[in-house]
């Protein structure tokens, strides 16, 4: 007898349920994974939400540097606080009006960051540093409480094409934030309902026949519907797929040496019944 669409659909439903059992159950094959070590890793989430505005602001900052080489350059951020009046992002946008200004009071401040700071040089991890700096403060001194930036991003959740649109309104408010460094941001920060569509993500969901998209935008909204089918919060699957492409537990100094290609293979041979 053939299965009823309704049927099948309860089959793909039960398969796409077991990929999330199934990758836990390849990580915890290593010997230096156990259940609470991975579990801690996926309910991180709850640990890092800002509390406040200026945590807020430092989480955006910390993410703004989130490029090669930058991090080494500008240094440890708390060394910016007398600058950036105690990461308040409204008194910052109030004192500074460009990003010359914030660039100046950087060079005229105590501080000596480890990398040259060339203010004619457009390219300089300092100069683009700075332009995030300037365009964070100020789209943040919109909010009075993080309670009502919180319920900015809840507007955002009704479903993945409106959750789609918050990513996409930081690329376009704030400079040096992609698409991809938006939804990292958003991840991280506390708001879980979003997914970092990198290249484990990305690769693990076309490998199990999540999405057949080739770009971000797809890709995440794909994830994002999967999620929902399988009331999976989307930071969690993220999590996982992530942990089985890079191996790094790095809360807990843990390497293993997993391979998302021999995930994948292990699931399509399953699928398969061999």
């Amino acid at each position: 007898m053939r299965n009823s669409p309704t049927d099948e659909h309860l089959l793909k439903q039960m398969e796409e349920i077991e990929y999330v059992k199934e990758a836990r159950n390849y990580l915890l094959s290593f010997d230096d994974v156990n259940e609470n070590i991975l579990d801690a890793q996926l309910h991180e989430w709850k640990e890092r939400k800002p509390t406040n505005l200026e945590d807020l602001f430092r989480a955006f900052l910390l993410h703004a540097q989130n490029r090669q080489g930058m991090p080494n350059s500008v240094g440890d951020i708390s060394n910016l606080s007398s600058v950036l009046c105690d990461f308040q992002p409204k008194k910052v946008g109030e004192i500074y009006s460009s990003w010359e200004d914030i660039f100046d009071a950087i060079v005229a401040s105590e501080y000596s960051p480890p990398g040259r700071m060339v203010k004619e040089n457009s390219k300089s991890y300092w100069v683009i540093y700075c332009k995030s700096i300037i365009s964070v403060a100020k789209f943040l001194s919109s909010y009075e409480s993080i309670s009502e930036f919180d319920a900015f991003v809840d507007g955002f959740l009704t479903n993945e094409y409106s959750r789609l649109a918050l990513p996409l309104l930081l690329k376009e408010e704030l400079f040096g934030f992609g698409f991809a460094l938006a939804c990292d941001f958003l991840k991280e920060s506390g708001y879980p309902h979003f997914i970092k569509p990198d290249t484990h993500i990305n690769d693990i969901a076309r490998g199990l026949g999540i999405t057949s998209a080739s770009n971000d935008f797809q890709i995440f909204k794909d994830v994002v519907a999967y999620c929902r089918r399988i009331n999976v919060v989307p930071y969690e699957l993220d999590k996982l797929f992530w942990l089985v492409g890079s191996g790094r537990f790095y809360n807990f100094n843990v390497k293993i040496p997993s391979s998302k290609w021999e995930f994948i293979q292990i699931i399509r041979a399953k699928e398969l019944g061999q």
